[in-house]
């Protein structure tokens, strides 16, 4: 007798459930990336308010510098000027990342929207023609070419920008989650520079303390 699992009459189905299943898990994944994307508004908000702190800061010891340098010299008004820039510059990285991510975010949301709103329109049409290829008992390719879309895509673009994509579609050929990478790596590099900011500035303050009571 032929196992239930390897019955040819029920491969079909098997692989139905197989497509289902791997279609709702990568949908599933899909959500928590769109979720971690609430993520980039905070650390944007905080990356700013600091940015905004640390200019304020730097601003005020340039003004009062002739009465500052007394207090912590010459070498350590040097090095509280250099943190609080470095900080500065932590902080503008990070919020143009948050701003890549957000293009990023709302491009890929965009297309999606409308790529479904196509893919369904030729779904209908796809039926209508198979229906009228059966009576003639013909088989036609009614498949969306991908390979002509990306190249319709890309064709406008300059060569490097083309070839960067093209590189970073065949390093992730397969994932179906392609889409969102590239915003989750610009976010992970969006947080380490708002960490890094955050630190600078904290340098900043015990390197102040240290050579202010060191003169």
């Amino acid at each position: 007798m032929t196992p239930p699992d390897t019955d040819p009459r029920i491969q079909p189905l098997l692989e139905w459930n197989r497509l289902a299943r791997q279609n709702a898990e990568n949908a599933i994944v899909s959500s928590m990336f769109e979720a971690g994307f609430q993520a980039i508004e905070p650390i944007e908000a905080f990356s700013t308010w600091l940015l905004v702190g640390a200019a304020a800061v730097a601003s005020f010891l340039i003004a009062n510098s002739d009465k500052l340098v007394p207090f912590v010299g010459r070498q350590g008004f040097l090095v509280c000027g250099g943190l609080l820039c470095l900080s500065c510059l932590f902080g503008m990285v990070s919020r143009v990342l948050a701003l890549k991510c957000k293009i990023q975010i709302q491009t890929g949301a965009a297309v999606r929207k409308t790529f479904a709103e196509h893919l369904a329109r030729h779904i209908e049409e796809e039926k209508k023609i198979e229906e009228s290829a059966a009576v003639w008992g013909i088989t036609i390719e009614t498949g969306v070419r991908l390979e002509r879309i990306l190249d319709e895509f890309f064709s406008p673009l300059p060569k490097w920008v083309r070839w960067l994509a093209q590189q970073q579609l065949k390093k992730h050929e397969g994932n179906p989650q392609i889409g969102y990478l590239p915003a989750i790596k610009g976010m992970q590099w969006q947080g380490l520079f708002a960490a890094m900011q955050a630190f600078a500035f904290l340098v900043f303050l015990v390197a102040g303390f240290i050579y202010a009571a060191a003169t």
